[in-house]
């Protein structure tokens, strides 16, 4: 398995606190899946939005009350060796209420700041160029989300022709969320096309709609998720 990048360890980088989520001294530890990887029904507040046609849930992790990490991929393919996309949805609770005062005192957003660490930490990670996207402020459905992301020509063994992403941070009533989509290109001839994202715009126009049309669910006040 290509092992995720954590959103709880992302926010607390991003903030610069021990541990996210307010109730991460005082509640007691969630009750973590039976089997790695294996799937899992969640509980609460969750970000639903449409996965593509003939994909598969390829991997949970996580807690079904609690932070957790679901990956999509084409069915016919390995979590490990992807190329056809790839769809992350991951849940985090929100930092303890200080740091969310300090925040919004120094008119910082969570989600904004939450991005930048984490592109700024994939160019880091990027073994050759790597190219960011603007980002964007938006709000679908009454959710902001912060959107951003780019494209690295050398990701190693498991992306030869390189790695590239869309990066959502959502913010939910309970929960941070992040959306990763990604796409490798399969051959340097894709790598050469569709300059700078090599991402064709079918596939772009897919992401585009389908984030338009994500929803919250499963929270209080929420409609239940399907």
């Amino acid at each position: 398995m290509k092992a995720p990048t954590h959103l709880a360890i992302a926010l607390s980088a991003a903030l610069g606190v021990a541990a996210c989520g307010a109730a991460a001294q005082d509640a007691p530890a969630p009750t973590p899946a039976a089997e790695a990887g294996a799937p899992f029904t969640v509980n609460g507040e969750q970000l639903a939005l449409p996965i593509p046609k003939f994909w598969k849930l390829a991997w949970m992790e996580g807690a079904a009350d609690a932070d957790y990490v679901a990956e999509y991929i084409p069915e016919d393919e390995d979590i490990n060796s992807w190329r056809g996309g790839y769809l992350q949805i991951s849940r985090a609770a929100y930092p303890p209420a200080d740091v969310l005062a300090r925040l919004a005192e120094a008119r910082v957003n969570i989600s904004d700041m939450a991005l930048a660490q984490h592109i700024s930490t994939a160019a880091r990670h990027c073994g050759g160029r790597h190219e960011a996207m603007r980002t964007q402020a938006l709000t679908y459905n009454g959710i902001r989300l912060a959107l951003g992301g780019g494209f690295c020509d050398q990701y190693g063994p498991a992306a030869p022709f390189g790695e590239g992403a869309y990066i959502a941070f959502v913010e939910g009533k309970d929960y941070m969320f992040r959306l990763h989509y990604g796409w490798r290109p399969r051959t340097p001839a894709e790598r050469a096309s569709y300059l700078p994202w090599r991402l064709a715009p079918a596939a772009d126009a897919y992401f585009q709609d389908a984030l338009k049309a994500a929803t919250l669910c499963g929270g209080k006040d929420q409609p239940p998720c399907a």
